[in-house]
Order: C-alpha cells, then structure tokens, then sequence
C-alpha cells in the first residue's frame, strides 16, 4: 500500500513540476522500470540465494519470460533526453516489459 500511494505521488509530482517548468523550456518526464537485472542488484543477489524462487517469480510475473536490463532502461533514457523526445513532458514513462499491473 505505501508503495503504491508513493508511486502516484511520484507521478502527480512529475505532472505538476512539468507544468510549472514548462514556460522555462524545462521538460519533466518520470521513469518507472520494472524488475531489472544487473550484476550486484537485489534480483541478482535474490537469483544468487534462492535460484527457484526467482525462476518461479520470473514465470509467474514476467509476461517476456525474463528480467529487464540496465541497458533497456538506459536507452529509454537517451530517447527522452534527446531533442527528438522535445515534445514529451508532464508524463511517466513505464519501462517493465507489461509487468505492471496499472492504467
């Protein structure tokens, strides 16, 4: 529950500072990654201690049948930073391969 009331004080936040930015040509986007895996993280530390149960949870709550990458988030990142995402802004960008339930 408090993550949930966290996330959409997160997005209404992103809104509300794009608003209010947006006469200074400053853009505001939020990003909300889903389970990403890289070397030294909780999912790969949870993989490391408990193989199965994270086998299972990637089965039963990953729709590609695998982790996100920091690489996949990262070019996400590039787009929206770049001139051609120029137009984006006041919105969160929901990069988790369909695993959220939300919308």
């Amino acid at each position: 529950m408090t993550y949930n009331a966290v996330k959409a004080a997160e997005i209404s936040l992103t809104k509300s500072l794009a608003q209010q930015l947006a006469r200074d040509n400053i853009r505001v986007v939020g990003l909300a990654p889903g389970s990403i895996l890289f070397p030294g993280g909780s999912w790969h530390q949870r993989q490391q201690v408990d193989p199965e149960g994270i086998a299972e949870f990637v089965r039963r709550e990953l729709p590609f049948g695998r982790f996100g990458t920091a690489d996949e988030v990262g070019r996400v990142i590039a787009f929206v930073a770049s001139p051609r995402a120029s137009w984006i802004s006041g919105t969160t960008i929901v990069v988790d391969g369909c695993q959220s339930r939300m919308f």
